[in-house]
């Protein structure tokens, strides 16, 4: 890429971003462009020609006659060179990596049920059993087998409050981030958003964008939520994060709920082919995960502590078609514990749990579930 701009510093002229046979003219004033603003109209340039700084409408964009949009899959192309190849992991004495968690929930809860159960053991005149530390590098080292060999986890930043606090966590040894808006979140999108996940995108230690998607799960009725402008607004900045996801060549993390529908059509008509892509605490019809898998290769199912629970016979027939080079092992923490600890806060140290269940679920050895999982982390995340 090569840029250049009026040399006056008051002048108005262009930046321009030259490729060997194309180039991008973006309008440029004194002060005008941040590096995040200049990549965020790349994006919307490449994917939206004429449309920087809108957000997309659904069934405006030109789609090939394969359903993607030419702009992301020609810079899908570019970035294919960026996925993480390279030796496999060596499964003598492998570990696990919870790949989806939210360490800045799950710390401050372990503290709260560390001094419950302290209270309750107490009030028994029990002995007080083992607890769980609620510092981060006291909570790793408190870790007891199977739960020792968690190796490294993924912490998600899912809304414009917790990305500082998610942040600070990267500090410490074997923590990952990944940053997005979440779907119920989705009100919070603006440019300033917008900038700020582009500026995290390029941190070190950042592995992801997301979690983002559609939830149209509605509590009350357990169906779909009615409002439509709710809806429409989800889809737009779901629309929005994939291109930059994109741009960015950074996996894309997606959360989905009660949207099989839509969330099928926007992946299928947004997000090219090759893109690597995580839809994690997978709930959703043993059908979507099977036209998911078949339509993008790099894609893969993370599955919970659902899937040992009595009620997810669904989830449990999704594990059993989905291919094991497509799992990926995640708590989604500090929610839906595994058994043994339904209703006790998850953390990554579950995943041994998880692993486990899937083997039986699949029939295989517990150490090929390990092994297995752990180089497909290594291919989505480079961990």
């Amino acid at each position: 890429f090569h840029t250049s701009a009026a040399a006056h510093p008051a002048a108005t002229g262009g930046v321009r971003i030259a490729a060997p046979s194309s180039a991008l003219q973006l309008p440029f004033q004194k002060g005008q462009w941040s590096a995040a603003r200049l990549v965020s109209a790349l994006g919307a340039l490449l994917t939206r020609p004429g449309s920087a700084g809108r957000l997309p409408q659904r069934g405006r964009r030109a789609v090939s006659g394969d359903g993607r949009a030419p702009g992301l899959a020609a810079a899908a192309a570019r970035l294919a060179s960026h996925a993480h190849d390279g030796e496999p992991v060596d499964c003598s004495n492998v570990g696990f990596v919870d790949t989806h968690c939210h360490l800045d929930f799950i710390l401050p809860r372990l503290a709260q049920e560390r001094k419950k159960l302290a209270k309750k053991a107490k009030a028994s005149r029990n002995p007080p059993q083992p607890l769980l530390s609620a510092g981060y590098e006291a909570w790793r080292a408190s870790l007891q087998p199977p739960e020792d060999a968690l190796e490294a986890c993924v912490t998600i930043g899912c809304s414009t409050k917790t990305f500082d606090a998610v942040r600070r966590l990267l500090r410490h040894d074997g923590v990952y981030g990944a940053f997005g808006i979440h779907p119920l979140n989705a009100k919070e999108w603006n440019l300033g958003v917008e900038e700020k996940l582009c500026r995290l995108m390029a941190e070190d230690k950042v592995v992801a964008l997301g979690e983002c998607g559609l939830d149209f799960h509605d509590k009350e009725t357990s169906g779909q939520i009615q409002d439509e402008a709710a809806k429409s607004l989800q889809r737009q900045v779901f629309e929005r994060q994939i291109e930059l996801a994109v741009i960015a060549g950074k996996p894309l993390v997606v959360h989905t709920r009660s949207a099989d529908d839509d969330t099928w059509a926007i992946l299928s008509q947004t997000l090219p082919e090759s893109h690597p892509v995580h839809v994690h605490c997978f709930t959703s019809s043993p059908e979507l995960a099977r036209k998911l898998v078949d339509r993008f290769p790099r894609l893969s199912l993370g599955f919970t502590g659902t899937v040992t629970f009595k009620n997810a016979e669904h989830i449990r027939d999704t594990v059993r078609q989905t291919p094991l080079d497509r799992i990926l092992l995640e708590t989604d923490g500090p929610y839906m514990a595994p058994v043994p600890f339904r209703g006790r806060v998850a953390h990554p140290g579950h995943v041994a749990y998880i692993a486990r269940a899937i083997a039986e679920v699949k029939g295989v050895p517990l150490s090929e579930v390990l092994c297995t999982c752990r180089n497909n982390t290594r291919r989505m995340y480079g961990i």
